[in-house]
C-alpha cells in the first residue's frame, strides 16, 4: 500500500495497480510501514500460540520467473511430490533447478515432476519448524512450480500468519495498539477481497509480497506488537452489504481523505472522502521544486511526450480532499489529458494532493515547415508571410524565416518555464484509510472499530463471511 519507503532515492510510493484494476471491474458491475529489522524467528515460533490458527489458506508468490532458487529449513526439511510422497530429506538450504520437460532437480537430485513442496520436518527440528527462501524465514510451506522453464516460488500459509508479516511492514509496529489493530483488519479484508476478485490467479498465487499488493516480510518482519493485534482482531474483517469490501489504505491524506471517483474514476459506497486527522505526519505538507526539463524528461519516460512543457494544471472539478481525477499538461508539441494518478507516479510526487506555479522563464527554441502563404509572425507593422524573409517580434516571441523559395523553415523562439514548484499534501492515493490519521485517532481514544467505520464509510466490522 502507499507508505513511503526507504530507497536509494529517499522515499518512493506505492502502487496498488493489479488489485485497482479488479476493483474498477467489479465496482463496473486502484508508503507503507517502514521496514523492521531483524528478529528471531525461532523466537517469533516459539511464542505466538502453537498450532496454525483457523480460517483460509493464502499463496503468497515470493519468487516469479528465475531458472534456480534455493529453499529448505534452519534445520531439517522434507521434499514432497504432487501425490504427497516424501522425495529428499534436506539439511539447511538446497538449489532447486528447473531442467527441460519443466522438471525440478532438488541439489542435483531429479529430475522430479513438480510442483514440489517444501516442509519442515517438525518433529526431527522443533526449534526450527518454519521454511526458508534465500535464507529469510517463512511460516508455512514452499511450493516450488516449474512452467515454461522457469520458476515460481510461493509461500502457502495460514491467513492469520500471513498477517504477521504484513502489518509491521504496512505500519510502524510502534503506533497505538487501535492503530495496529485497524491496519490488521484492513489488510486482512484487502488480502481476502484480492484473493476473492483472483487478480493474481493466473500466476498461480493469491497475493504479491511487494507494493504491488500488501508487503510481506515474512518472519524477519514480525514484531510483539502487531503479532498482539493480529490475534486480538483474528477472523474480523471489513464488510459492506456482507461482503468483504476493498480496504484500501495509505500513509496520510494532508487533512482530507479523497473518493474513489476522483483517484481512479470508479465509484464506491463506502470508499468516500472523509476528515483526516493525519496532522502529525511528516508528510502532511511538502514541496518540491523540479525543473522543466526534468519535469520533461520524467514525462517523456512514462509515455507523455509533448515537447517543452508551458503549462501543468488540473482539469474538472476538485474531489472532497482536494484532488483531480485528471491533469493537463500542455507542450511546444502537444497537450495531452492524463489521470493525475499517473502523472504523480511519473514524476514521483507524493500524492495528487498539489498545485503548481511555473516560474523562472527560460527561452526555447522550436523549428517547423511552413507552406507558401502561412503567417510566421504578427510584428507591430502587422503580419509577415511567407514567403517574406525576415524576423518579426512580438512581445517575447521571435520568428525567423531562414530563407527563401528552397527551404521554407522556419524557427521561433518563446519564454517556457524553467522550474514548476509543487505544494501538496499527504502520501498516497488517499483512497480509504489513512494510516496516520488512525494514529491520530488511536491517540484520541478511539477504537479500532470507530477508526475503520470513519474512514470507511457505512461498513460493518465483524467475522469473516
Amino acid at each position: 500500500m502507499d507508505w513511503p519507503r526507504r530507497s536509494a532515492l529517499g522515499f518512493i510510493p506505492h502502487a496498488v495497480w493489479s488489485v485497482a484494476a479488479a476493483f474498477l471491474l467489479l465496482m463496473a458491475v486502484a508508503p507503507l510501514g517502514l521496514a523492521a529489522s531483524d528478529t528471531n524467528p525461532a523466537r517469533a515460533a516459539a511464542g505466538d500460540g502453537g498450532a496454525p490458527p483457523p480460517g483460509p489458506t493464502v499463496r503468497v508468490g515470493l519468487i516469479t520467473g528465475v531458472a534456480s532458487a534455493t529453499a529448505g529449513s534452519a534445520g531439517r526439511s522434507l521434499v514432497v511430490d504432487p501425490w504427497g510422497r516424501a522425495l529428499v530429506t534436506l539439511e539447511g538450504e538446497v538449489d532447486f533447478a528447473v531442467v527441460p520437460g519443466d522438471f525440478i532437480v532438488v541439489a542435483g537430485v531429479g529430475p522430479h515432476e513438480g510442483p514440489l513442496t517444501v516442509r519442515p520436518d517438525v518433529g526431527a527440528s522443533p526449534e526450527a519448524a518454519y521454511v526458508t527462501v534465500s535464507g529469510c524465514p517463512y511460516r508455512g510451506e514452499i511450493i516450488l512450480t516449474a512452467r515454461n522453464g522457469l520458476l515460481t516460488v510461493v509461500n502457502q500459509l495460514p491467513l492469520e500468519d500471513y498477517l504477521l508479516g504484513v502489518v509491521p511492514r504496512e505500519m510502524p509496529a510502534d503506533f497505538p495498539a487501535e492503530a495496529l489493530k485497524a491496519q490488521a483488519v484492513a489488510a486482512r479484508t484487502y488480502a481476502v477481497y484480492t484473493m476473492r476478485a483472483g487478480a493474481y490467479a493466473p500466476k498461480g498465487y493469491d497475493l504479491e509480497p511487494t507494493t504491488a499488493c500488501q508487503v510481506y516480510g515474512g518472519m524477519k518482519a514480525e514484531r510483539a506488537s502487531t503479532t498482539e493485534a493480529v490475534r486480538a482482531t483474528a477472523g474480523e474483517v471489513i464488510t459492506y452489504g456482507g461482503v468483504p469490501i476493498a480496504a484500501f489504505y495509505h500513509s496520510c491524506s494532508g487533512g482530507h481523505t479523497e473518493s474513489v471517483d476522483y483517484v481512479w474514476g470508479s465509484s464506491s459506497p463506502y470508499l468516500k472522502g472523509v476528515p483526516d486527522y493525519d496532522q502529525d505526519s511528516p508528510h502532511y505538507r511538502w514541496t518540491v521544486v523540479m525543473e522543466a526539463r526534468q519535469v520533461e524528461e520524467r514525462l517523456q519516460a512514462a509515455g507523455l511526450e509533448v515537447g517543452r512543457v508551458k503549462t501543468l494544471a488540473g482539469v474538472g472539478p476538485r474531489g472532497p480532499g482536494g484532488r483531480y481525477l485528471d491533469c493537463e499538461v500542455a507542450g511546444s508539441e502537444s497537450a495531452s489529458r492524463v489521470r493525475s494518478e499517473r502523472l504523480r507516479f511519473a514524476l514521483g510526487l507524493r500524492s495528487t494532493h498539489f498545485d503548481v506555479v511555473a516560474a523562472d522563464e527560460r527561452m526555447t527554441t522550436l523549428v517547423g515547415r511552413l507552406e507558401e502563404g502561412d503567417a510566421v509572425a504578427v510584428g507591430a507593422g502587422g503580419t509577415v508571410t511567407a514567403p517574406v524573409v525576415g524576423l518579426a517580434v512580438q512581445g517575447a516571441r521571435q520568428t525567423l524565416r531562414l530563407s527563401g523559395d528552397t527551404s521554407p523553415w522556419v524557427v521561433s523562439k518563446e519564454l517556457v518555464p524553467a522550474t514548476f514548484t509543487f505544494t501538496g499534501g499527504g502520501w498516497g492515493h488517499a483512497v480509504g484509510m489513512s494510516q496516520w490519521g488512525a494514529r491520530g485517532m488511536a491517540l484520541d481514544g478511539k477504537t479500532y472499530r470507530d477508526i475503520l467505520t470513519h474512514y470507511y464509510t457505512g461498513v460493518s466490522v465483524g467475522t469473516l463471511p
